[in-house]
């Protein structure tokens, strides 16, 4: 069986019928040549155990191609799933790349450019903006036309982004067999064809929007409810349970869902059945497209008319500790509101979801991950909801998406970016964010999906693609980034926008200055024969103490910061810290170990116990954009861990 990477350069060698040379497949995939060499002889045994009528050849001077009969071809569409069409020139898709056109407009756009864009005639806009007419004017926002102008969306901010994000819904729910396809090998007898269908079809009639996880998600679990009931396998409720289900308004999705699946499988769902799908359908991000933004919030959900309160108090809580605008961003407060609102009934029913970027966001937002484990705790506090690093690292995000977006409120823009993310909307509004306050120069045409990105995107139109996934464009140039945009991918987008220019000017400021300001030889220790994090903390924490760094109390709630999630960060490097509170004198111990220790899930060599004010915003937040620096420095890394002294690490 081929591998996710194996079948993307199988995919590049088919699509583009043409020979590749080891370097430009490593510079395609962002592998290393001798990754690709041992790939290439993987693929090639591969194809020659199945007997698939495909041959992959090397030649050296001339590089690697691959060739097929009939039958070689049945197996490659099959097995990259390259015979669907998935773009505008599908009818019923035409429409909503349209709407997508006028939503990313900064202003008046016409419709012979949409037209040329799509490769259409201009009769074929104006059919699509009939049907799209009635759709904005239901999300209240009015379609604008001027003579010689061309036509604009008016409305409020929040109403263009739910419409964006229930176009794109529409869009993949479109192409959604998509997903079905991907999980079909795991369900063998049951076509999930029809699955998808009726998942699109409930959309529809209820109008709400799943998130693409979600959808996937959801595809799995009715498939296992039909698979278990044929088995004659069913789930059981109490009848006070079942009652405080059916009150609930997702109640009424859960019986259309349940009559469908019985009439394609002949099957019967049983009370208890039905409230399994409900369980499920709670922990999912679902929007309903017909409310905006406040209404969403407002919207009344039985026993839990109390959370948005606690939650507005929560997010103003933060804001306070840390001094951040928090409360005010509108976008923040509805998207985390309904996230944490899915989250809180997935971890109630023991439903947890793995975070794939936790490790990133724990390295590259460290300061995030500080005010969501603060929030985090407010959480535990007021709803006994105890978060762990996944969850915390879920809004770690959606604050970064929030921070980037105040930096980069004023900013102008120039050369013209494309972004294509394989995340979720969280992830690309942060990297959107991020972008926009690290390069105010820059516009930002498009943020589009994987599969929208060679329909959408046309050599010329654009200065640079970012990419979140490896990406290969004819004639376009792509750069493959982090979705969390490290430090070395800002100074690779920095080389390809501006040259060597920012680098230069980054390099001649001091190195973590922020952090070496707060050191002091009498809260250093170097090379400590410790064995576990509790005496690390105990030892450091003491000697914090003892200096009047710290009150009375500052290691017990070190101790409880990291029962909350563990403070190792990456690249052997642990921050503990207390909760706010009990600091007398603004410092940073230092701790290194002769060998490492197992911090939490991580080993770690490298300690910093920080005695901080988040009153201080600047200085707190400096020092952790610092120490995010510091994880990725392998060469100062080796330096503090083999100093005798502080002076050994902060020379000049």
């Amino acid at each position: 069986m081929l591998l996710t990477r194996e079948k993307k350069i199988l995919e590049l060698l088919y699509t583009k019928n043409r020979d590749f040379t080891v370097a430009e497949l490593a510079n395609a995939m962002h592998i290393s040549p001798r990754t690709v060499k041992t790939d290439i002889k993987r693929i090639s045994e591969e194809l020659g155990e199945e007997k698939t009528g495909c041959i992959l050849h090397t030649k050296t001077g001339k590089g690697i191609w691959l060739t097929y009969d009939s039958r070689g071809k049945e197996y490659l569409d099959e097995l990259l799933r390259n015979g669907e069409e998935s773009s505008y020139l599908v009818p019923e898709n035409r429409k909503y790349f349209v709407a997508l056109k006028l939503l990313d407009a900064d202003g008046y756009i016409s419709m012979e450019s949409i037209a040329n864009s799509m490769f259409v005639s201009k009769g074929t806009i104006v059919n699509c903006m009939n049907e799209l007419e009635p759709f904005f004017k239901k999300q209240g926002i009015i379609v604008e036309k001027k003579v010689k102008y061309g036509m604009r969306l008016i409305g409020e901010e929040g109403q263009l982004r739910i419409a964006k994000a229930s176009i794109i819904r529409k869009n993949i729910s479109v192409q959604g067999s998509q997903i079905a396809d991907r999980l079909q090998p795991f369900f063998e007898g049951i076509p999930l064809a029809a699955i998808n269908n009726i998942i699109q079809d409930a959309e529809n009639k209820f109008e709400f929007l799943l998130a693409d996880t979600a959808y996937s998600e959801l595809v799995i679990q009715l498939t296992i409810v039909v698979k278990r009931i044929q088995k004659g396998k069913g789930c059981t409720i109490g009848e006070a349970d079942l009652k405080a289900y059916q009150n609930k308004k997702e109640w009424s999705i859960v019986l259309y869902l349940s009559e469908r699946l019985e009439k394609e499988y002949s099957i019967t769902l049983s009370p208890g059945d039905m409230a399994y799908l409900m369980m499920n359908l709670e922990g999912m991000n679902t929007r309903m497209n017909s409310l905006t933004a406040e209404e969403s919030l407002l919207e009344p959900d039985g026993a839990e008319d109390y959370d948005l309160q606690s939650w507005e108090e929560i997010l103003m809580e933060a804001g306070i500790v840390f001094h951040e605008n928090l409360p005010r961003d509108e976008m923040l407060k509805c998207a985390l509101y309904m996230h944490l609102k899915a989250m809180f009934n997935r971890l109630r029913h023991q439903i947890h979801l793995s975070n794939p970027m936790k490790h990133m966001v724990k390295e590259e937002l460290v300061y995030e991950v500080e005010v969501a484990s603060f929030m985090a705790k407010r959480i535990k506090d007021k709803f006994g909801m105890e978060l762990g690093e996944d969850e915390i690292c879920d809004i770690a995000i959606y604050l970064g998406a929030s921070l980037e977006r105040e930096k980069a409120q004023k900013s102008r823009n120039n050369p013209d970016i494309v972004v294509v993310c394989g995340s979720g909307l969280g992830t690309s509004q942060f990297i959107e964010a991020k972008l926009k306050r690290i390069f105010p120069r820059i516009n930002i045409n498009k943020v589009l999906s994987v599969k929208d990105a060679e329909n959408e995107i046309h050599p010329g139109h654009q200065d640079l693609v970012i990419s979140t996934v490896p990406l290969l464009l004819e004639g376009t140039e792509v750069l493959f980034v982090s979705p969390i945009l490290s430090e070395s991918d800002i100074s690779a987008i920095e080389k390809k926008l501006y040259g060597n220019i920012m680098a230069a000017q980054a390099a001649d400021k001091g190195k973590y200055e922020s952090l070496f300001s707060l050191m002091d030889e009498r809260i250093s220790i170097f090379k400590c024969d410790l064995k576990t994090r509790e005496e690390v903390i105990r030892l450091l924490g003491n000697r914090l103490l003892h200096e009047k760094y710290v009150e009375e109390g500052f290691i017990e709630s070190a101790f409880k910061r990291e029962e909350l999630s563990a403070t190792s960060i990456g690249d052997f490097i642990a921050v503990p810290h207390a909760f706010e509170g009990y600091v007398k004198k603004i410092g940073i111990g230092l701790l290194t170990l002769k060998k490492p220790i197992l911090w939490g899930n991580e080993k770690v060599q490298i300690i910093l116990m920080l005695a901080l004010d988040a009153r201080a915003q600047e200085q707190f937040k400096k020092v952790f954009t610092d120490l995010a620096e510091l994880t990725k420095d392998t060469s100062y890394l080796a330096k503090i861990m083999n100093a005798e002294r502080l002076s050994d690490v902060i020379a000049k």
